[in-house]
C-alpha cells in the first residue's frame, strides 16, 4: 500500500522533471529541409524556482515581459512592458534553446535604453553562451543607449540576465532571436548534450555515478569536458544540507581542471555558495528550497576525478516553536527532520543525534543457525588463545631452564679459576719465603764463621766483631722503618784468604781523612793497601789477600757505620 508521503515524493519528483525538461510550445518554420523546429524556454527565477513554467508567473510580476516570449514572433521585452519604463529592484532570468543541430542568433530592434553607468554597474542586460549563469560571457555587460551587436551563440542555449537598481529607471529594450542551422564543416566543435540532473525527496545522493555512460562515452569520444549540474528541489519553507561522502580529484588545487560548485537561488557567480577544488569539501546549507551542485573535470581529469554526497531536507523550528511536528524528528539544533530518516544507517541531523540509541529498534532477532555459528566461531578463537597461551608457557619454562643451566655451569668454571689461581699464588709465596729464609741463614753461618776465625788469630787487645754481633748490626742499622732484617735478604760477599793483616779502628778513628781506614761508601770494603813493615803475627808475606763485605741498604735508613757493643769496647769496623 502505498503512504502518503511516498505519493508527496513521487510527485515532487515528476514535477521537477517537468519544470527542467518543459517543452513550451512547436511551430512550422521554413528551412533548408523543412520540417518542425521546437523552442524551450526556461525561465530562472530569482526566488529558486529554476526552469518554471511560464504560466506560474502572473501578468503583474515585473519578470513575466522578460520571461513571457513570443515564440510565434520570437521575440521579448524588458521588465513591465509594455510601461514607458522599467521598474527599480528587477532581476529576471531568462534561459533560450534551441532545437538540435540549430544555434541561437540574438537580436536588438526598435530602442534599447538602461541607465548608463562605469562597467554598468548599476542596470545592465549580460548574455551568456550556455545554458547556466556560470557559462561565458559572451561580450561585457550591457547598458546605455547603445545597440548591443547581433550575438549568435555556439551552442544550443543563451543565457540572458537582466537588472535594475534601486533609482533611475529608463524605457528598456526589444529583443528578437532566430534559430540557425549548425555548420557542419569539421572544424566545428560536436553539439555538446545537456546533462541536468534532477533529484528531490527528503534525502538523496547525487554522485558521479549519476551521469549516463553515453554522456561520458560522448564526452571522452570527442575530448569534451564533463560538466553536469544536479538539480535539488525540496518542499517549500524547507532547505537543504548537503555533506559530502566522498571527495576525490585527479588535480587538486587546479580550479580550472576540475572542481565541484554549491549555488543557492540560481547557477550564476554571484550565487555560488562553495567552490571545491582542493582535496577536502565541507557541508553546505542552501538559502532556500533549491540547490544546484555543478562539476566540472577536463578530459586530462574525468576519469580519477569523482565524489559522492548526502542531502537532507530539514525544516528550521520557528523561534516561538520549537517543537517539531509528530511526523518529524528534533535534531536538537533548532532543526526538524522527516521521522523517516532516524536510525537509518545515515547521519542526517548536523550533530548525528539521529542515530543515537537506534540499537534495539534495528537489532534483528538472531536464528538458531546464527547463534550456533557465533559459538563454533567463538570456541575456535578461544581453543587457539589457549593454545597459543601454553605453547608461549611450556617455551618459556625450557628456555629459563637452559638459561639456569648455563649459569649454573659459568658459576662453576669461574669457582675452580679462582681456587687455581689461589693456588698458584700461595704456591709462589711460600717458594719465595723458602728462598729467603735459606739465603739468610746461609749468609749468618758464613759471616759467623768468618768473624769467629778472626777473632780466633786476632789478639786480644782489638776487639773484632764476631758472626753473632754482625746480624745485630745489621738489624740495628735497618731499625727505623721496622725489623727489616727478617722481611729482606742481604748479601755479604766474604773471600776468605789464607791469611790476612787485621787493623783495629777506633771510633775517632771513623771521622779521619786517612784513605787507608776511611768507608766514603755505604759498602764496607777492603782494598789492597801498601804493604806493612809489620804484621800482625810478626811476620810479613808477599801475596795480598782481599776480603769483601757488602752490605746495601736504603737511603732513609742510612746511619753512622759504628756499634755499640756489649762489651763497652769501641765500636770497630774490621776490614781486611
Amino acid at each position: 500500500m502505498i503512504s502518503r508521503r511516498q505519493c508527496t515524493s513521487s510527485f515532487l519528483s515528476w514535477f521537477a522533471l517537468f519544470c527542467v525538461l518543459r517543452v513550451a510550445v512547436s511551430h512550422p518554420k521554413t528551412g533548408d529541409g523543412g520540417g518542425r523546429e521546437v523552442t524551450t524556454v526556461f525561465p530562472e527565477m530569482p526566488q529558486g524556482d529554476m526552469n518554471a513554467p511560464r504560466q506560474m508567473l502572473s501578468p503583474q510580476d515585473p519578470c513575466h515581459a522578460f520571461v513571457d516570449v513570443d515564440l510565434e514572433k520570437q521575440e521579448f521585452f524588458s521588465p513591465a512592458y509594455p510601461a514607458q519604463i522599467y521598474p527599480n529592484h528587477t532581476d529576471c532570468v531568462l534561459v533560450l534553446e534551441a532545437p538540435e543541430g540549430h544555434l541561437i542568433k540574438l537580436d536588438f530592434r526598435d530602442w534599447f535604453e538602461l541607465e548608463p553607468s562605469q562597467d554598468c554597474r548599476n542596470d545592465y542586460l549580460e548574455v551568456r553562451d550556455g545554458a547556466h549563469g556560470y557559462n561565458n560571457l559572451m561580450m561585457q555587460p550591457f547598458c546605455g543607449f547603445d545597440f548591443p551587436p547581433m550575438l549568435t551563440s555556439s551552442d544550443r542555449h543563451l543565457w540572458i540576465h537582466f537588472r535594475s537598481d534601486e533609482n533611475i529607471e529608463y524605457r528598456g529594450f526589444k529583443a528578437v532571436y532566430e534559430f540557425v542551422p549548425r555548420p557542419t564543416s569539421s572544424s566545428t566543435p560536436p553539439e555538446v548534450r545537456p546533462c541536468i540532473i534532477p533529484v528531490g525527496g527528503d534525502e538523496g545522493f547525487p554522485k558521479k555515478s549519476d551521469i549516463s555512460n553515453e554522456t561520458l562515452a560522448f564526452n571522452e569520444r570527442y575530448k569534451l569536458p564533463i560538466d553536469c549540474i544536479w538539480v535539488i528541489t525540496v518542499k517549500e519553507g524547507w532547505r537543504i544540507q548537503l555533506s559530502f561522502k566522498l571527495f576525490s580529484l585527479a588535480r587538486p588545487n587546479d580550479c580550472d581542471s576540475n572542481f565541484v560548485d554549491v549555488f543557492s537561488d540560481r547557477t550564476d557567480i554571484p550565487s555560488r555558495d562553495k567552490n571545491f577544488c582542493g582535496s577536502i569539501a565541507d557541508t553546505v546549507s542552501s538559502k532556500n528550497n533549491i540547490m544546484f551542485i555543478r562539476f566540472f573535470a577536463e578530459p586530462r581529469a574525468s576519469a580519477k576525478s569523482t565524489f559522492e554526497a548526502l542531502f537532507t531536507a530539514y525544516r528550521e523550528n520557528d523561534k516561538s516553536n520549537s517543537e517539531c511536528a509528530a511526523d518529524e524528528f528534533n535534531c536538537e539544533d533548532a532543526t526538524c527532520i522527516s521521522i523517516d530518516l532516524k536510525c537509518n544507517g545515515r547521519f542526517n541531523c548536523r550533530f548525528r543525534w539521529d542515530e543515537d540509541d537506534c540499537d534495539n529498534n534495528k537489532a534483528m532477532p538472531l536464528s538458531e543457525n546464527h547463534i550456533i555459528i557465533i559459538m563454533v566461531i567463538f570456541s575456535l578463537i578461544l581453543s587457539g588463545m589457549c593454545c597459543t597461551f601454553l605453547f608461549n608457557c611450556i617455551k618459556k619454562l625450557v628456555r629459563d631452564h637452559r638459561t639456569i643451566q648455563e649459569y649454573v655451569r659459568e658459576s662453576r668454571e669461574q669457582e675452580l679459576n679462582q681456587l687455581g689461581k689461589q693456588q698458584e699464588h700461595m704456591e709462589q709465596k711460600n717458594k719465595t719465603k723458602v728462598s729467603i729464609r735459606s739465603r739468610s741463614s746461609s749468609t749468618h753461618s758464613s759471616d759467623s764463621n768468618h768473624f769467629a776465625t778472626s777473632n780466633a788469630l786476632t789478639n786480644t787487645s782489638c776487639y773484632v766483631p764476631g758472626g753473632e754481633l754482625l746480624p745485630i748490626l745489621i738489624r740495628n742499622e735497618h731499625s727505623i722503618n721496622g725489623d727489616v732484617y727478617n722481611q729482606r735478604g742481604f748479601e755479604v760477599e766474604v773471600q776468605t784468604p789464607e791469611m790476612c793483616d787485621s787493623a783495629c779502628q777506633t771510633r775517632e778513628s771513623l771521622f779521619s781523612n786517612n784513605s787507608e781506614h776511611s768507608t766514603p761508601s755505604h759498602s764496607i770494603t777492603s782494598k789492597p793497601s801498601p804493604p806493612a813493615p809489620f804484621s800482625t803475627f810478626g811476620y810479613k808475606k808477599e801475596t795480598k789477600f782481599r776480603a769483601e763485605a757488602k752490605i746495601e741498604m736504603d737511603e732513609e735508613m742510612r746511619r753512622p757505620y759504628s756499634v755499640q757493643t756489649t762489651k763497652s769496647a769501641p765500636d770497630v769496623i774490621v776490614t781486611h
